[in-house]
């Protein structure tokens, strides 16, 4: 059974339900016991990226990462059921019959840059696990390894926090979920497609596939990899003018420990 580790992430107090005029068409506004549930504050971290991709784009998980503007795909787990007729008048009733987690299938969208590098490292990752002319693997004789799917394949963890998303120590995750065995699926050229006095910014979408995983140790995993500030919120009253890197200095100035730290590719 899945239960969420109410240690690691943002859990709701039963007892609350209990209270007297709980819910009777209004909130009390005054007791305020629940906060409604806020999305649009998520990041998601590369746990594993094949090493051959990595080597040649040292700022893989830097440039995609940070540069992270969606995530869809995530749908409904719906357990199956079927029916079972019964008496004279073959009346049905449902009885369980089979659940698919399903999830396998996801989209990653990224801000585009002149130079294409998102393109240019996912077209790298495909292209090396089939090349679209002969279909072969060219990775392996590349970079003298096996052809194995451990080998061309990562890992990825998605994280969905409240508003104080660098609160950690405070339950403040809403839900966190694992892709394991992910790979991405197509490289995206449609971009460079042409029409007149059409000038537009490019987002990238990225589609990937892999196995989808939640629960108790997922939720305690994505708490110990938030807690790492890889992702380094920056808040506007750490900015320092004279610092040719604000960010990077503002983030070594809030941690002491600066190994720990990582913004934008500063350590």
């Amino acid at each position: 059974m899945i239960k969420p580790d109410g240690r690691s992430i943002a859990s709701y107090d039963p007892s609350r339900a209990d209270a007297k005029g709980f819910f009777q068409g209004a909130f009390n506004t005054k007791a305020l016991d629940f906060d409604p549930l806020i999305n649009g504050y998520a990041v998601f971290q590369w746990i594993k990226v094949p090493k051959w991709v990595e080597s040649t784009f040292k700022s893989f998980k830097i440039l995609t990462q940070k540069n992270f503007k969606e995530l869809s795909g995530l749908s409904n787990i719906e357990l199956q059921t079927i029916g079972v007729t019964n008496g004279f008048s073959a009346n049905e009733y449902h009885v369980a019959n089979t659940i698919q987690k399903q999830n396998q299938n996801f989209t990653i969208k990224h801000q585009e840059f002149s130079g294409s590098p998102i393109k240019n490292m996912y077209q790298f990752w495909i292209t090396g696990i089939r090349d679209p002319q002969t279909g072969i693997a060219t990775y392996p004789a590349i970079f003298g390894i096996d052809y194995a799917a451990k080998n061309h394949t990562g890992e990825i963890l998605y994280i969905n926090t409240r508003p104080d998303m660098n609160n950690v120590d405070k339950h403040n995750i809403e839900f966190s979920c694992f892709w394991s065995a992910v790979m991405p699926k197509v490289i995206k050229l449609e971009q460079f497609n042409f029409s007149l006095n059409t000038h537009d910014q490019v987002e990238y979408d990225q589609q990937f596939t892999g196995d989808f995983y939640m629960g108790s140790k997922v939720d305690a995993y994505a708490k110990t990899k938030l807690a790492q500030h890889v992702h380094g919120f920056i808040e506007l009253g750490e900015f320092d003018p004279e610092a040719v890197d604000p960010n990077g200095s503002s983030m070594k100035n809030k941690f002491s420990d600066s190994k720990s730290v990582a913004y934008n590719g500063i350590k």
